[in-house]
């Protein structure tokens, strides 16, 4: 049985809708005011600007009332201004853009409380402060920051993730048809802040961090770490993020991650979607070599299927995206003739056929049958944390993946989704 993720933590305290709330109970209003928070990397509170009711501009010369002597914001990049009680955000045709909540302001936006606002790369959050005069009522004669929306609150958790980190490995395992033997495992991304348990939700907020690289980079790290735990001498399926392809850094982090690793069984995963140049990708594979890293293409034919770069540069592993496997039991003979002289394509080029999303026996016999050599899905094995698998290790007759036969029809078959 697939465990799921430990009790997720609150990133941070909800008052959601309490200026609403206030009214509906009888309480007064009394006045609301605006500011703008800088924070640091680990969450805390660097710098907070009030803003009054006259314009604040904001860029990087001196004259401005809130200066950022940062490269990427102009010298005067945009203003704040309050209008009939609403904070109206203004970008002042900069060069860098500004950004809320991960999209470019075109001309004025109105903010809203707990808003996350990127003046070129420099990243403030919105705080709007409510004082409530409740004449004796439930509320109290107090004064609330008012609500915050929930990118704003998984935003301040995604700084805990990546700082702490909270990030935990799952391990998905890849076998070879046939004989079903265990040749390694895919690692994949969980957390245990609410909200951002699974990939999808994790990423969304990376992308208004733009720190989806530095996000893919502390997941190949955290996956090894844990994996020396399962199985230090198996095999380790690492992703990569588009955003890292085509620059340095990727190069750099994976010459940092070999530093960190020597010894460990390394295959790095690209998307061929995002593949666009042959010259980079044959840079990458000298690169890769020199590190004893194996290259895997990952869901190939999901999109248009690369085989420029699959004949100029082709690697170790091949992996099918699961839309071949999913209707392989109904389609027709010409379909599955197709499919296995595209295996046989592969073989030719020296590269490993391996079949994702492998869901039931009958899929599994069908891809022996037309030549993939690996496969991984929930036949073989749900993704799971490192305890799962060091149990089924210590447990021989209840092991989810034999090493030396074909696992049992009476599996149950589930729908595949990471």
């Amino acid at each position: 049985m697939t465990e799921r993720p430990p009790t997720p933590k609150r990133a941070m305290l909800d008052f959601s809708k309490l200026e609403e709330l206030a009214r509906e109970s009888g309480a007064i209003v009394r006045s609301c005011s605006w500011a703008i928070v800088r924070s640091s990397s680990s969450g805390d509170v660097k710098h907070r600007t009030a803003i009054s009711t006259e314009t604040l501009t904001v860029g990087r010369r001196p004259t401005n009332l809130l200066c950022l002597s940062d490269p990427t914001v102009s010298g005067k990049h945009a203003e704040l201004s309050i209008v009939d009680g609403e904070l109206i955000l203004t970008d002042l045709n900069s060069t860098n853009g500004t950004l809320v909540n991960g999209t470019r302001v075109t001309g004025s936006n109105v903010l809203q409380g707990g808003d996350v606002v990127h003046f070129g790369q420099v990243v403030f959050s919105v705080e709007k402060t409510v004082e409530v005069l409740s004449n004796g009522g439930a509320f109290g004669d107090k004064t609330c920051v008012a609500s915050m929306p929930e990118n704003a609150i998984l935003y301040q958790g995604f700084d805990r993730l990546l700082n702490v980190p909270e990030i935990i490995p799952y391990f998905q395992p890849i076998v070879t048809l046939g004989n079903v033997e265990t040749i390694g495992y895919e690692v994949l991304v969980r957390s245990s802040i609410e909200g951002l348990e699974y990939p999808d939700k994790i990423f969304n907020i990376a992308a208004m961090r733009k720190a989806e690289s530095r996000l893919s980079e502390v997941c190949r790290s955290e996956g090894l770490l844990s994996a020396i735990q399962l199985d230090p001498g198996s095999q380790y399926f690492l992703n990569t993020h588009a955003t890292e392809l085509d620059t340095p850094r990727l190069i750099q982090s994976l010459h940092e991650l070999r530093d960190d690793f020597p010894n460990m069984a390394i295959v790095l995963e690209i998307h061929e979607a995002a593949i666009t140049s042959v010259h980079y990708l044959t840079q990458l594979i000298r690169e890769l070599k020199h590190l004893n890293i194996d290259l895997a293409f990952d869901d190939f034919g999901a999109g248009q299927a690369r085989l420029i770069e699959l004949f100029e540069v082709p690697p170790k592993y091949l992996k099918f995206d699961l839309s071949f496997v999913s209707g392989l039991e109904n389609a027709s003979k010409l379909h599955r003739a197709s499919v296995r002289a595209l295996i046989n394509m592969v073989h030719n080029l020296d590269v490993v056929a391996l079949a994702e999303g492998v869901e039931t026996q009958v899929q599994a016999d069908i891809c022996t049958d037309l030549g993939f050599d690996t496969a991984q899905g929930y036949f073989f094995g749900r993704p799971n944390p490192v305890h799962y698998w060091q149990a089924k290790m210590l447990t021989a007759n209840t092991q989810a993946i034999p090493t030396s036969k074909v696992i049992p029809k009476s599996l149950s078959a589930e729908k595949f989704v990471l």
